[in-house]
């Protein structure tokens, strides 16, 4: 989280920035009077120097989530240095508009270029000053982490390999699922002569309190290094099965992996609009850096039960302290982020991949919507083959009544690919 709460400044400064950047070009353009052009300078000059700054912390941001540090001594360096150059800032901000001050009150009782260059530095240091404090005393203290239960032990949610014959399947699991809902599509394609192997994504199962620090680097690479492993087996023809998000990484690693098929259940992506990027820019500075999703869940709900444990199996709801935790538990924003940019990935992936693939859709599919994947299939230059059952999102439980027809159509297109 400390890598969001540094993201989430560095768009606020941005967005002073474009404001700053903005208002002095406007005054330069309309204005006659020298103050006010030396207070349209100062705003020119100080919105490009914090736009650069800005772009240089969300970058270091996104390289240290993707650098694969992580853990309670990193999290408190980072934090640790974090804060102590924002305090460092602050004490700059204060020396900026009392320099900006002497400079009005001395050179710009004669001059007024100076005068409102010296009430522009004023202005630019205040905001950075209130900016730099602010956030120094907010650096969070501890990593946000998920309830402590006991979730995902069981051997079903590890990563499992069964060795056939030379043709092999990588199985992609979901977003918060794990290998355990990919075993009904690895004991049909056993049955029919596949080696199978599905892989544990970095931060689910077991890893599971490491998520809201995973990147979606790490999971294509993750995906990518086990198509690789089975490619230097020697099996051939590889098939990639993604299921949801794994659906979305198999299309985003399917190039490179050497793949001769792919199939893609309930494939994931967001429909993004063009003016959302527009509305982000002014809007995210000002949203938390996340949000409690259970803050008033009903506990004595059976379907709420239900939901919870659906995602946190073995969790002890009747157990108050338990109820505390998961109502606390912060989903940071940088968790939508990761999943966006997985998004964002697989449609641009889709257009250059010529591969025969099969995409199996649920019509009842309130996750992954069927028109979103008719959009996603429209962006492939080969038309894939395409099946819909009546079923919500959850394709590959075999008690689903739909579970016959996928597995035929899986099947089905499995074979085609021996030839």
């Amino acid at each position: 989280m400390i890598w969001d709460f540094q993201d989430t400044l560095s768009r606020r400064l941005l967005l002073w920035s474009a404001l700053s950047l903005l208002s002095g070009a406007i005054i330069l353009a309309v204005a006659a009077s020298p103050w006010w052009r030396g207070f349209g300078v100062q705003a020119l000059a100080w919105g490009a120097i914090d736009a650069a700054i800005a772009l240089f912390g969300q970058r270091a941001a996104q390289g240290r989530r993707a650098s694969g540090a992580r853990g309670p001594e990193v999290f408190q360096r980072e934090a640790r240095n974090l804060r102590r150059l924002l305090w460092i800032n602050t004490g700059l901000d204060v020396l900026y508009m009392a320099g900006g001050l002497v400079l009005a009150q001395t050179l710009g009782a004669q001059n007024a270029f100076a005068g409102g260059s010296g009430w522009g530095i004023v202005l630019q240091g205040g905001f950075l000053f209130f900016l730099d404090l602010f956030h120094a005393l907010a650096v969070p203290r501890d990593e946000p982490g998920l309830p402590p239960v006991d979730m995902f032990d069981g051997p079903e949610h590890r990563a499992f390999s069964v060795d056939g014959r030379e043709p092999a399947a990588l199985l992609l699991h979901g977003f918060m699922g794990t290998p355990a809902e990919m075993r009904p599509i690895a004991d049909a394609l056993i049955a029919d002569g596949w080696t199978v192997h599905a892989p544990l994504l970095p931060g689910f199962g077991d890893d599971i309190q490491s998520l809201t620090v995973r990147s979606h680097d790490e999971w294509a690479d993750a995906a990518l290094a086990a198509a690789s492993s089975l490619r230097q087996e020697g099996h051939a023809p590889l098939l990639l099965v993604g299921f949801s998000m794994g659906a979305a990484l198999s299309l985003i690693i399917a190039r490179e992996s050497g793949a001769k098929g792919l199939a893609l259940l309930a494939p994931f992506t967001w429909a993004e609009p063009r003016w959302l990027p527009w509305a982000e820019f002014f809007v995210r500075p000002f949203l938390p850096l996340g949000f409690k999703p259970m803050r008033k869940a009903d506990f004595a709900d059976p379907q709420v039960r239900a939901n919870v444990e659906k995602f946190m199996p073995g969790i002890d709801l009747s157990d108050g302290e338990t109820q505390r935790s998961v109502r606390e538990f912060r989903v940071p924003l940088g968790i939508i982020d990761q999943l966006r940019a997985v998004s964002r990935r697989a449609k641009g992936a889709a257009r250059k991949i010529d591969l025969p693939v099969l995409v199996v859709q649920g019509t009842r599919d309130s996750v992954v919507r069927p028109e979103q994947t008719v959009k996603l299939a429209g962006r492939l230059p080969v038309k894939p083959h395409m099946v819909e059952v009546d079923s919500e999102h959850n394709l590959t439980a075999e008690d689903n009544p739909s579970w016959p027809e996928t597995r035929r159509a899986l099947i089905g297109f499995a074979e085609s690919l021996k030839v």
